[in-house]
């Protein structure tokens, strides 16, 4: 798969099917939309996403919330999903332009649309003042099919990225995993911490999460972690400031069940299968450790099938 960041240079040379839409979380709502064009590949177009770089340079109206994926996350998940080509250029490329400029001189002499898949609330060019229809109404005469993809309902409401960060701080990612089509999880570097955990024969990997991420609700959960080489282990995870030992940091600490090796410095992805118990402060670092090997044993059963 190909990314660019460009409208000037290493565009699709060829005629292109474009999901358009920010996609955060690539949830199942925006595969259906991207999988209309994937399909497009069928007819001979390239199938194509066109999205922004970050919250930062994205509209307004998408800025004041936190992500669901990072943008290395939703390439990746953009790439399984048979995308070819990504081009994630920052608004403020076209944030000026008109809906019938974007379309003109951005998907049609740029990138050479053929086909576009859009959401039926998608909105575009300057001040949103595009609608899905519009979309449809300035492509007809350039000759560009146009595929307004409905949403697709989960207990018969519509999947959104608000409904799942909204259910992530509340803990509910069994709830999250349905929405997204795949479990919720986070990717980073196993970071130094006070080595408690292993001075009580206990020990953790920490992780940050990732700048921007929405931060599930604090609490203890059943994961399944993937260490660089593709080995996966269960193992229950902490996300909070781990009161007990007076840290005000927020992390993901992690005790995998069967591992035994040193992971500092190494990039491991935290995937959130059920939620065990909130945030607790135990009188003694034996209690919590004690306690926290018992949801690591919890976690293995819970998410045995999911290695």
């Amino acid at each position: 798969m190909i990314t660019t960041e460009s409208l000037e240079e290493n565009l699709p040379a060829g005629p292109s099917a474009i999901a358009l839409g920010l996609f955060d979380g690539v949830h199942r709502g925006h595969q259906a939309v991207i999988g209309a064009a994937v399909a497009q590949r069928g007819a001979g177009l390239i199938p194509c996403v066109f999205t922004f770089t970050t919250i930062g340079g994205a509209p307004e109206s998408k800025r004041d919330f936190s992500l669901l994926q990072t943008e290395a996350q939703k390439e990746k998940t953009l790439e399984r999903l048979g995308v070819e080509w990504v081009i994630t250029p920052d608004f403020s490329c076209f944030r000026g332009m008109s809906p019938q400029d974007f379309v003109t001189q951005i998907l049609v002499e740029k990138m050479n649309a053929k086909f576009i898949a859009c959401g039926e609330d998608f909105h575009f060019g300057k001040d949103a003042a595009g609608s899905a229809r519009d979309l449809q109404e300035i492509c007809a005469p350039l000759g560009v099919e146009v595929q307004l993809v409905p949403p697709v309902l989960e207990e018969g409401e519509p999947i959104s990225s608000t409904r799942i960060r909204r259910a992530l701080r509340e803990g509910e990612v069994e709830a999250v995993d349905r929405l997204l089509g795949r479990p919720f999880a986070i990717e980073g570097e196993v970071i130094h911490g006070r080595q408690l955990g292993r001075a009580m024969g206990c020990p953790t990997t920490n992780q940050r999460f990732p700048i921007g991420m929405t931060i599930p609700k604090f609490g203890v959960y059943a994961v399944v972690v993937t260490l660089p080489d593709g080995r996966r282990y269960t193992g229950a995870a902490n996300v909070g400031v781990k009161p007990t030992v007076g840290s005000e940091e927020v992390l993901c600490e992690t005790l995998l069940n069967g591992f035994s090796g040193d992971l500092y410095g190494q990039n491991l992805t935290v995937e959130f299968h059920r939620f065990i118990r909130g945030e607790q402060k135990f009188p003694s670092l034996e209690e919590l450790f004690d306690t926290i090997r018992e949801n690591a044993r919890q976690a293995g059963e819970i998410c045995r099938e999911a290695l």
